[in-house]
């Protein structure tokens, strides 16, 4: 039996003279809401849809929309500059699927997703673990945690190009690997400024982040667990073909004369948000945790 291939999803930018992400990066200081709204809806994912699991796509729009979003709207950029930063400059996801065994190669339920810059190198690289049995066995999880910062050592020390380490993982996420990560950062009683760079030490100093998904329900905000086996980003077929997806973006909002992109360069059809079949939470940092205290 043939082993699965890498696949790759293309990031595009829909209308080079509109906003972009790159955009909001060169203004973080004074783009607004609505500025954000508009670059989100001006990325394009071109994939493969029947070959790549719905989880990992939905991943990367929800990376290059959502969670992109989330971190200037809660200043939590400000502590991962070059981590949010990276997600900008990313044009290209390369999805590996994890393998093991020496003589005989297996895949596991779970891939290795590289975001990739101009250049070719990974600033960004996300273990996504789809749900299976194993991965709810606490020294399971653990193991394959600790194996997917070993291949991200190997990656940093060939490149040295990596910013970011995301771990995404089937809600509930597992309890004893968050306190392992937890502990790596520096205990339950480290500072807040630490605990929202959340930086791992060295051999491997890049930031660290825990992501919990989970299947969206009728009202796109809470989340189920997934079986077993976002808003923003337009994904499309190798074809060019858009998926039809519901309307959500308030227009009345998006048309606001303080933009500082123009929303006039995009169809009213890119205006539309996209979600996927799947919901993805930021748990580490948790930001509306500390929003709570």
């Amino acid at each position: 039996m043939s082993l699965p291939e890498t696949q790759i999803i293309e990031i595009k930018v829909r209308n080079a003279a509109a906003y972009t992400l790159n955009n909001v990066v060169a203004t973080a200081r004074s783009c607004s809401p609505q500025d954000l709204k508009l670059a989100a809806a001006n990325v394009e994912l071109v994939c493969d849809r029947g070959k790549i699991p719905d989880e990992v796509s939905d991943f990367v729009n929800f990376v290059v929309t959502d969670l992109f979003t989330l971190l200037h709207r809660s200043g939590l950029y400000n502590r991962q500059r070059a981590f949010w930063e990276s997600i900008a400059r990313a044009v290209k996801v390369s999805v590996h699927p994890v393998m093991q065994g020496f003589f005989r190669k297996e895949a596991l339920p779970m891939f290795d997703v590289h975001f990739e810059d101009i250049s070719g190198g990974t600033t960004l690289l996300a273990l996504v673990v789809q749900n299976h049995a194993q991965w709810k066995e606490p020294r399971y999880a653990t193991a394959y945690f600790k194996e997917a910062l070993h291949r991200a050592q190997q990656l940093d020390r060939k490149t040295q190009t990596l910013k970011a380490v995301l771990i995404v993982a089937p809600k509930p996420f597992s309890e004893e690997l968050y306190k392992h990560v937890e502990k790596m950062l520096g205990g339950p009683n480290i500072d807040p400024v630490s605990r929202y760079e959340s930086v791992l030490q060295t051999p491997l100093t890049v930031h660290i982040d825990l992501i919990e998904y989970g299947v969206g329900q009728s009202d796109g905000q809470e989340m189920s667990v997934p079986d077993e086996a976002s808003n923003g980003a337009q994904i499309s077929d190798d074809n060019g073909a858009p998926e039809a997806r519901p309307k959500t973006y308030d227009p009345a909002e998006i048309d606001d004369p303080d933009i500082i992109g123009d929303e006039v360069l995009l169809h009213a059809d890119d205006m539309k948000a996209r979600p996927g079949r799947f919901i993805f939470r930021l748990i580490q940092p948790d930001i509306e945790k500390s929003r709570k205290k």
